[in-house]
């Protein structure tokens, strides 16, 4: 099954390279610092630890603690699919597209045992921003267009995301690494694969968005020497409209090769 943590939100970001002509100056990472190990705490009891194995800089695996595995596929030095595989069989499944230049233009999340995709498409505009159209239904048969949402891109990020029906979130970043940084194909797909819990974005850290001026994350983040994550507590608020008290916190630990 694909893991919890790992569901995808109702803001459903993208992942993007080279899309902004702004500063994309990054710090300075040490290129050998690979994410072994994610341990995932929640309030309430939901607990997880994820082990990754790879070749070089790309992900070949990670491992659950009750046996599930996230088999990752590449072309070139793009991911191109990840597969959720349960006691021997693919259950779930992401799958992702590129344009000539690199850049992410679809990506499917298909649960294969209750035939469910859900489908990201993006375009890329002239002015830093990318327009997201979702659709979702039965794998390969009649499908419902949903949302639309206008992302804006500053620094190689997303700053904001514009929603229809009004609902507006914004962002912002430390200017540390984020976790997966020197994974090969990672930060093209790093916001399309991103859980309720919102933590990174392509090369730094969230550390708070916004949903129409009200608090919907705060991430507080411990860093190693090398200005990557050891620890992120991460409050979000799935409501913040109508319950702007009400909260959930999850506590992940990064532990690398």
């Amino acid at each position: 099954m694909k893991k919890t943590i790992f569901f995808l939100s109702t803001i459903l970001l993208v992942g993007f390279s080279s899309c902004s002509s702004d500063d994309d100056s990054t710090p300075n990472p040490s290129s050998d610092i690979l994410v072994k190990k994610v341990i995932y705490q929640e309030e309430g009891g939901f607990n997880e630890e994820i082990t990754f194995t790879y070749n070089g800089t790309k992900l070949v695996q990670g491992v659950y603690d009750d046996g599930t595995i996230e088999k990752y596929y590449y072309s070139g030095d793009l991911i191109t699919k990840i597969e959720y595989v349960f006691e021997g069989e693919v259950e779930d499944q992401d799958l992702f597209a590129y344009d000539s230049e690199g850049r992410l233009v679809e990506h499917k999340y298909q649960d294969l045992i209750d035939d469910f995709e859900d489908k990201s498409l993006f375009v890329y505009n002239d002015n830093n921003t990318i327009t997201k159209t979702t659709i979702t239904g039965a794998i390969g048969n009649s499908q419902t267009t949903g949302f639309t949402s206008t992302l804006t891109i500053q620094n190689n990020e997303i700053s904001s995301i514009v929603q229809t029906g009004g609902l507006t979130y914004t962002y912002t970043y430390d200017a540390k690494n984020s976790p997966f940084k020197n994974v090969t194909g990672y930060s093209e797909i790093a916001y399309s694969i991103q859980g309720d819990f919102e933590l990174h974005g392509n090369t730094r850290n969230i550390i708070t968005i916004t949903e129409n001026n009200s608090s919907y994350t705060s991430n507080t983040i411990t860093y190693n020497s090398a200005d990557y994550p050891v620890s992120i507590v991460s409050q979000a608020y799935f409501d913040a409209q109508n319950f702007p008290n009400v909260f959930e916190t999850m506590t992940v630990q990064f532990i690398y090769e």
